[in-house]
């Protein structure tokens, strides 16, 4: 029922993902759609346009380019 505390924190220790020497990278990249879609969402119109047409095609037909 118990075990050494060296055999439990080997079970729990966390997985590192390798980046390489000298990486900044510690995340996802930001998705750069999140801007528009929160617009778009804000909007009921373009909201309901994004589900049919797609959110790129919505925030351009009620935002224009940008």
């Amino acid at each position: 029922a118990f075990i050494s505390r060296r055999a439990s924190a080997q079970v729990v220790q966390r997985q590192k993902r390798n980046y390489g020497h000298g990486s900044s990278v510690y995340a996802a990249p930001p998705d750069p759609l999140e801007a528009k879609r929160e617009v778009c969402e804000l909007n009921p119109d373009c909201d309901e346009l994004a589900d049919q047409v797609g959110l790129q095609e919505a925030y351009r037909r009620y935002y224009g380019f940008v």
